[in-house]
């Protein structure tokens, strides 16, 4: 689960997206602004959802632990590796869509996306390699050579956290985009063909890492244990991400036309991969191989979740539209610090176990994973919230959190420092599930 993560202003890609989409064409129409507007407020809410589904994930696997519980906290941490997916989907959605149309060399492309992802990327494989050893418990640090020998592996294989190596992806995204769009640019006409080759590198990813036996030989280790987070692995989400924003009218057409039908084929495939599951475990017996991330069985979720999602977003933006002030305001709050919350949430969870919450909360709700899960959810949010309204008023912010510094005190007539939503989109997708 991961996951995993987004930087951009480089990183700031929906934001752009309004910007940059609205270039497109010399003269764009009010009715083209408001549309491409609309739909980086849908993309938003829906970075926002997936990045609360990457803490809820954490949350519950940190927590549920116990014989008793093993088999339902595992069915939500599987049906929460849609998170890394959806990321993947919507980084390529808002970057399609803020660069269509746009003329731009690979070489000023790479020069404007990499910079705010890789300086968080070091940044926090840093931190976290030293925090682990001063905040987890029975984790003393090793010596000097041995430190800096597993810092370097970690940067090179983005495990210095488990959320980290969703930073990896992001820059392979980014190393490719330029591919991608040349590959866009000649297949507009056939976008079924595109999405079907996608889905048989999608399905042969999921196949060779759940059903053909690990390889022998160190090199083919190394290479195994690397080889999913690699595009290859992400290929269907990637399509599914770029042909959605460059089909993103008829798209939405028939997403609106058919939304009954589409829910309904939705809650079967949802259906069909949570039965899988449970045919496959009992309780307290959760074999690996029935939720590992790339399970070909838990494929009709992962594309059923994130056509729901998605609905879900364009129904919360037709509501914003209609001046729903309070909800427009807490997504807007939430997209400017969702990829420090990303970054930062696992020292909350580390924080917390050390203090001996985790403790607490099984002595507080012996019975009630529920209970506990919900409220190691809710404080592991609120601390992460804290950490990250901290880091944005440091002159460490951009490197931190991906956002400009945040004054501490503004003058009266200051702008706010958050954007509008739209300008203020998650940079980097960070995450993950990540």
């Amino acid at each position: 689960m991961q996951s995993v993560a987004e930087s951009e202003r480089g990183t700031e890609d929906a934001a752009q997206s309004v910007d940059e989409a609205a270039a497109v064409a010399a003269a764009p129409s009010a009715a083209e602004k408001a549309a491409s507007k609309s739909r980086a407020h849908t993309a938003d809410f829906l970075r926002v959802l997936l990045f609360t589904g990457v803490v809820i994930a954490h949350a519950v696997n940190s927590i549920n632990t116990s014989p008793d519980v093993i088999r339902s906290a595992n069915l939500v941490g599987t049906l929460l590796h849609l998170t890394r997916y959806g990321f993947v989907a919507v980084t390529l959605f808002v970057l399609v869509l803020s660069t269509r149309g746009r003329s731009m060399s690979p070489l000023a492309f790479w020069r404007r996306r990499f910079g705010l992802v890789v300086a968080p990327y070091l940044v926090w494989t840093i931190t976290y390699a030293i925090t682990d050893h001063v905040v987890i418990d029975g984790n003393p640090f090793p010596s000097p050579g041995s430190f800096l020998g597993v810092l370097g592996h970690d940067i090179v294989t983005g495990e210095g956290k488990y959320q980290l190596y969703f930073l990896l992806i992001s820059m392979q995204i980014y190393l490719f985009f330029p591919a991608i769009s040349w590959l866009l640019d000649r297949t507009t006409q056939r976008p079924w063909h595109v999405l079907g080759g996608a889905a048989a590198i999608q399905m042969a990813m999921f196949v060779l890492y759940q059903y053909v036996p690990r390889p022998s030989g160190h090199a083919w280790d190394v290479a195994f244990d690397n080889l999913w987070k690699t595009l290859p692995m992400y290929a269907l989400f990637v399509t599914i991400g770029a042909l959605a924003a460059v089909h993103h009218e008829a798209v939405e057409r028939q997403l609106r036309a058919h939304a009954m039908s589409i829910v309904a084929a939705c809650l079967v495939g949802t259906a069909f991969s949570v039965g899988a599951y449970v045919v496959a475990t009992s309780p307290g017996n959760v074999p690996l191989q029935s939720n590992t991330p790339w399970n070909p069985l838990l494929l009709p979720w992962l594309i059923s979740g994130l056509i729901m999602l998605w609905m879900l977003a364009m129904l919360w933006n037709d509501r914003r539209s209609a001046n729903k002030r309070a909800a427009a305001g807490a997504v807007q709050y939430a997209t400017f610090r969702a990829f420090g919350v990303f970054a930062v949430h696992p020292l909350a969870l580390d924080v917390l176990a050390r203090v001996g919450f985790f403790d607490d909360l099984n002595d507080w709700f012996p019975h009630s994973a529920a209970v506990r899960t919900t409220v190691l959810v809710a404080v592991t949010l609120a601390a992460s919230l804290v950490m990250v309204d901290i880091a944005l008023r440091t002159p460490m912010s951009r490197w931190l959190v991906a956002r400009s510094r945040v004054p501490i005190r503004r003058k009266r007539n200051d702008t706010p420092a958050t954007p509008e939503p739209a300008a203020a989109s998650a940079q980097v997708a960070s995450s993950g599930q990540l």
